[in-house]
């Protein structure tokens, strides 16, 4: 109010919406139950922490889809989902609705390089197609990290892995993107097994173009690393058995690591993935090979 004039209540939220208009001095009970009603339509209040962490999180993602590396893309954005729905914060802050925004770019950019890695692996035959595998796993490693895409891949690549001339270059651009997702962590702890899994591409893969990639990457993010040193020539497929290395997958095949057996108790089996991760699965969900593989393994010393 100016002067003596008559005072103008508003109260208006963070997106800029008024939600509350009015002249004079609420009376009585008026003010409380106004403020109270406007509360419930301001949306979500974050702490000091929560808003840190959202505008921080917010911001890197827009700078890795700036980038349009969609890998690095879905595993920082995905981090927001310890807030809530990435499309739904219950907020109406601008980095909440950023956010929103966000998921929907996201998937729109993935859906179009998953139309465009299926057109060019099943309508064209590349002969040089581990590109276009690497695009497809990016786009399947991104979508697990996002419960309403699971579905957007699951077609595509069950289609892709019944073509024989896929077989070999399919087998590495999973494990490099394997290799990708970890190194794109925001988590020190998780960026650290990334060594492992390159080193596992290069052991596995020598003298292809698996090889030359994982090379490549692992210099960006342990430059010291000992299998740095070796030329390439020099690598062997690793044949040693006693790695325990296979892969493992369920009955559905939503799921599938490479990882070594530990031990099996109560319907549950303990594996330890590449990257040093130590899993839990129930052996009920897992493929009948795997099952016949554990059964075998009872009373085998480990």
């Amino acid at each position: 109010m100016t002067g003596n004039g008559i005072p103008q209540l508003y109260v208006v939220r963070a997106d800029g919406e008024q939600i509350y208009g009015g002249a004079g001095a609420p009376k009585g009970d008026e003010l409380p139950t106004m403020l109270l009603a406007s509360l419930k339509r301001s949306g979500r209040a974050f702490t000091s922490q929560e808003a840190e962490f959202l505008q921080r999180t917010v911001k890197a993602t827009e700078l890795a889809l700036q980038s349009g590396d969609l890998l690095k893309t879905g595993v920082v954005f995905s981090e927001i989902g310890q807030l809530g729905p990435h499309d739904n914060l219950g907020s109406f802050a601008k980095p909440a609705l950023r956010s929103k925004e966000l998921y929907t770019e996201l998937k729109t950019q993935l859906v179009s390089r998953i139309e465009a890695a299926k057109s060019e692996l099943l309508d064209s035959n590349p002969a040089q197609p581990l590109d276009s595998l690497l695009a497809l796993y990016e786009a399947e490693a991104v979508a697990k990290l996002f419960p309403k895409w699971k579905s957007e891949t699951s077609s595509i690549i069950r289609e892709i892995k019944k073509k024989p001339q896929y077989t070999a270059q399919g087998e590495q651009a999973e494990a490099i993107v394997r290799a990708r997702v970890v190194a794109a962590s925001p988590s020190p702890r998780i960026r650290n097994r990334a060594e492992s899994l390159y080193t596992s591409v290069i052991r596995r893969f020598p003298q292809t173009e698996a090889d030359t990639l994982a090379r490549a990457e692992l210099a960006a993010v342990t430059p010291n690393a000992k299998i740095l040193s070796m030329p390439p020539e020099d690598m062997q497929p690793s044949t040693k058995k006693s790695d325990g290395l296979r892969t493992w997958s369920t009955q559905k095949g939503d799921f599938k690591t490479r990882a070594k057996y530990l031990r099996q108790k109560a319907g549950k089996v303990q594996l330890k993935k590449e990257d040093g991760e130590t899993i839990v699965v129930d052996i009920s969900i897992l493929s009948l090979d795997d099952q016949k593989y554990l059964s075998e393994r009872i009373g085998k010393s480990d």
